[in-house]
């Protein structure tokens, strides 16, 4: 998998993953059983004209719509998204650096709404000041970080309440998303539940195994996370925009080894510099939309001229070409999938490996290299990871 930096300069060591293994045993006898959001989008036939023969159909792209409420629906192309091979150079040649949307793949979604931002520590510590202070019962394994190295579960700091929140794992996350859930819609809107018995709201993240097991009730509205195919697309979409993006059926989308909302590639060892473009140049972009550590200056990884050291607030970055800020860099963040290879044929409404040891994350963070933050790279980490480069985003369906 992606080779992470060891950036002895940091305070914090961040633990790794492992080898590049693919994990399908299957270690939870759990029929997961995870539907898209239903679609509500319709077709998008055309009628005849009235003489002259039929106009040719415009392409469709799919639309996206900022609602006001922190999030943006996006509505995908009805008639899926065309996976294609990459014919730019990639960092590598392993599976991992090629996203989702694969070559003899067609993936069709559903429409959905996605955060803005990342869940802020000062969102996530109000839900769970909520639920104490409302004897509502909801059990966390952790109780959150301020950023990547403020305090733990303590109130929210006027200097880092708009970082992102991390150290929580991705149990904790689910079981943090029926809370926030239950506090704005009703528990019956929850969508996490038990496996053996849907009426039962997940409110334990320390039940690993029922946790692990999660049903997800996508007919429900209540907030969750987004699956990796719904996070990659609107990581990548940019429309009828063809500036540094491939076409994947009739939509266009940022090339894998550039970061989200970037007009340019990463800077990487192997990269063809681009006619006109220096190393600097391709920093300076990557830099403009995410926040990371080191970038490649033709010859080694080295420091930005300003160091990173630590996450920064939310939209303090450029946003992408949806509006969603930080989808590459700042922290990594957690999708519901199971990791597991990716098939070819048509799927729709994917969710990953039916069953597995490790979550994915996508994103890349503050303290990784700039290809890291590359919308095709794919991570994972088990359901009980936690760190100072890890949070998450929310998805519900409209």
């Amino acid at each position: 998998m992606t080779k992470f930096k060891t950036n002895k300069k940091k305070a914090k060591a961040f633990t790794v993953k492992g080898a590049a293994v693919l994990i399908t045993a299957a270690i939870l006898a759990v029929g997961l059983l995870f539907t898209g959001c239903p679609n509500s989008a319709g077709g998008s036939g055309s009628g005849s004209s009235g003489g002259g023969g039929t106009p040719p159909t415009p392409p469709n792209v799919g639309s996206v719509e900022d609602t006001g409420d922190g999030f943006i629906k996006i509505i995908p192309p009805a008639n899926g998204i065309t996976g294609v091979a990459p014919n730019y150079d990639l960092p590598g040649s392993e599976a991992w650096w090629k996203g989702v949307f694969r070559a003899g793949r067609k993936v069709k979604l559903s429409p959905y709404k996605l955060g803005k931002t990342e869940v802020t520590y000062e969102l996530w510590h109000s839900v769970l000041k909520w639920n104490t202070d409302n004897a509502k019962g909801y059990i966390f394994a952790n109780q959150g970080r301020e950023g990547s190295g403020g305090g733990e579960g303590t109130a929210p700091t006027d200097e880092g309440k708009n970082e992102p929140v991390t150290t929580i794992s991705w149990r904790d996350c689910i079981v943090w998303c029926n809370a926030y859930t239950e506090k704005e819609k009703g528990i019956d809107a929850c969508v996490y539940r038990n496996k053996d018995n849907h009426d039962l709201v997940l409110k334990d993240a320390t039940a690993e195994a029922a946790c692990d097991a999660a049903y997800a009730e996508m007919s429900k509205k209540g907030f969750r996370l987004p699956t990796e195919a719904e996070w990659e697309y609107a990581a990548r979409w940019q429309g009828s925009d063809k500036t540094n993006a491939a076409q994947y059926g009739d939509v266009w989308l940022t090339k894998l080894n550039s970061a989200s909302g970037a007009k340019k590639p990463i800077g990487f060892s192997g990269l063809t510099l681009p006619e006109g473009e220096t190393w600097e140049s391709l920093r300076d972009e990557v830099t403009r939309v995410a926040v990371y550590d080191e970038w490649w200056d033709g010859s080694n990884w080295v420091d930005q001229p300003t160091e990173v050291t630590k996450t920064a607030a939310v939209k303090s970055k450029a946003a992408n070409a949806i509006g969603l800020y930080d989808m590459s860099g700042n922290v990594w963040e957690w999708c519901f999938d199971w990791y597991g290879s990716i098939g070819a044929g048509e799927v729709i409404d994917p969710q990953g490996a039916a069953s597995g040891l490790n979550r994915v994350f996508r994103g890349g963070s503050w303290v990784n290299y700039a290809l890291d933050c590359a919308v095709g790279v794919r991570d994972y980490g088990s359901p009980g990871r936690r760190n100072g480069i890890l949070g998450f985003r929310l998805a519900w369906c409209p």
